[in-house]
């Protein structure tokens, strides 16, 4: 995939075009009012699940709601939608839900008993607890960006995923790793417009057998309308579920960061300190990526391209960095720049880059200094670099 969604010089002035925002797929999928309906902050069992997605911020942009998330998404285009099967929890209908993250409620699409899910996740018993299913519905990526929206989508999958497990630990919870089977995607209602990326287990393995859903549930539209984009929809078929349970970072003040996270556009570099930008090139990353860290303002730190903490190649490489990134001046004001490489150019890559971008932002808002996730950049003068494949560039640096 990587040949086929490289940006170029030639190809991006060539693709520039008016977007019509009045054709933009629905973000955020509906289920009929009749459903039966849970609010999560009425239940102290789901606080975990009510922070691992939620709306952050909302105005009004162009007549239309603006929604941003305490996860990033390029376009801010939001392509995940979040299922939870609950069996047993104290004071829950036992069943299968959907997560409107509009509404801050978990969605009854189906009660359960002696059946479920969990054969077509490879279990022969009732798991009493949480079963959490992530999806992806790729037009709401591809309506903007054709085929590259591939790299978008499992980049945000990464941090949607980061953002989980975040939650899930604050909250005093742990996930076991689920193995989806084929049919799944099928037993949900989905057809080719959304796909099953990942699942989390919260609980533990009943004694009592369980039996399959003997029909598919309730189908409805992911998106309002939806365009068959047919390279975008069989790479994402072929691509294998995400079955890891990544580190993430822990902070007391989690609710706080998780909460007021926003991808910064501007930047004051005097306001963030060496010590900082130290700090956070500690963070570890995937044994799968690499990691540069291109310093580009500090107060006494050299500038130039930095390997595990310690700097590689002097200079400024403001003007590269910029270019790199297509242009997007904002970054001139940054302190630093994180590149995220890999040998290994594939989803499983992309959710591990996104995963870690994750931390950088829960990190930033620790530190109080701004960053912001960029996934567009010219491939081949990346690999200039360092002869990898770059995944994702985060920017960082001094709040306004």
């Amino acid at each position: 995939m990587r040949e086929e969604t490289l940006l170029t010089p030639k190809g991006v002035a060539e693709q520039r075009s008016y977007l019509d925002w009045d054709t933009q797929p629905s973000l955020f999928k509906h289920y009929p009012d009749f459903c039966y309906r849970v609010p999560l902050n009425e239940h102290p069992s789901l606080l975990w699940l009510l922070h691992s997605r939620k709306i952050t911020d909302e105005r009004i942009v162009a007549h239309k709601p603006y929604r941003r998330l305490n996860v990033p998404s390029a376009g801010n285009l939001h392509p995940i939608e979040i299922y939870v099967q609950i069996r047993n929890v104290s004071g829950l209908l036992s069943g299968i839900y959907h997560l409107d993250v509009l509404a801050e409620e978990l969605v009854m699409i189906a009660e359960i008993a002696g059946e479920g899910c969990e054969p077509f996740l490879g279990l022969d018993k009732r798991y009493s607890g949480m079963i959490v299913m992530l999806s992806l519905v790729p037009f709401r990526s591809g309506w903007k960006y054709g085929l590259r929206a591939w790299r978008y989508l499992y980049l945000d999958l990464g941090h949607q995923i980061g953002a989980l497990i975040t939650s899930m630990r604050h909250f005093g919870q742990e996930a076991t790793i689920m193995s989806p089977q084929k049919g799944l995607n099928a037993i949900m209602g989905m057809g080719e417009d959304e796909m099953i990326a990942a699942v989390y287990g919260v609980g533990e393995m009943s004694p009592r057998p369980v039996k399959p859903l003997h029909e598919p549930l309730m189908r409805v539209q992911p998106t309002d309308y939806t365009l068959y984009h047919a390279a975008l929809h069989s790479a994402i078929q072929e691509t294998p579920f995400y079955v890891d349970i990544p580190d993430t970072l822990s902070y007391e003040g989690f609710k706080t960061y998780n909460g007021r996270r926003r991808s910064a556009r501007d930047f004051t570099p005097n306001a963030m300190s060496d010590a900082v930008i130290q700090e956070l090139m500690r963070i570890s990353a995937d044994p799968s990526l690499e990691i540069l860290t291109v310093v580009m303002q500090a107060h006494a730190m050299h500038y130039g391209v930095y390997r595990n903490g310690k700097c590689a190649v002097s200079g400024n490489f403001i003007s590269e960095i910029l270019h790199l990134l297509l242009e997007q001046r904002f970054i001139a004001g940054a302190n630093m720049v994180v590149l995220i490489t890999t040998e290994d150019f594939c989803a499983k890559t992309h959710i591990e880059a996104g995963i870690y971008a994750q931390n950088l932002y829960m990190a930033c808002e620790h530190h109080e200094v701004g960053c912001s996730g960029i996934g567009a950049f010219y491939d081949e003068e990346a690999s200039r670099w360092t002869g990898k494949a770059l995944l994702y560039a985060v920017a960082i640096g001094g709040r306004i």
